[in-house]
């Protein structure tokens, strides 16, 4: 799940790699609207899980930018020499039971589309544990991700890197 770091000035990703979804791994039926994706889990930019979830959920939101990743030789700094992806789908969906591998899910509950820089904000959404997708276009190079979230007063400090995986 995704949180607020504990430890100031390190990112929170979401970092998926074409090795990583070699394989079919995506969840649900075909019409799941996490059908086609591939389930992620986050970290920080260090490679650490998120701390774990707030016991009481509150109101909040999350922000970041969707990326594809580097070109081999872009050098060191992937954040910086990654592709921005634009056109991005990302959608919050409230998790209403099922399992972490298989979540049951609300309506879409708020829904943006990432601009040429690839940055999202979706709003405020009400405390609860989310599910959030990223569909890019169906023309795309690459694949669609999801994680699961919760909101809190602080779920907006950090932003989101989220690295989608090439078809």
């Amino acid at each position: 799940m995704m949180q607020r770091l504990a430890r100031p000035g390190l990112l929170l990703a979401i970092v998926v790699t074409a090795m990583a979804v070699a394989c079919s791994d995506s969840t649900g039926s075909e019409n799941s609207p996490l059908a086609g994706l591939a389930p992620r889990t986050a970290s920080d930019s260090i490679g650490n899980p998120p701390p774990p979830p707030p016991t009481n959920p509150a109101p909040g939101s999350f922000h970041g930018t969707v990326l594809g990743p580097s070109l081999p030789g872009a050098g060191n700094d992937t954040l910086a020499t990654a592709p921005r992806v634009s056109g991005v789908v990302v959608a919050a969906r409230l998790v209403t039971g099922g399992s972490q591998a298989d979540p049951d899910l609300g309506p879409v509950a708020a829904s943006v589309t990432t601009g040429a820089d690839g940055k999202f904000q979706l709003p405020t959404l009400s405390g609860g544990t989310y599910v959030v997708t990223f569909t890019p276009p169906a023309n795309s190079i690459y694949g669609g991700v999801w994680v699961t979230s919760t909101t809190s007063t602080t779920s907006n400090d950090w932003p989101w890197w989220v690295i989608l995986w090439k078809k």
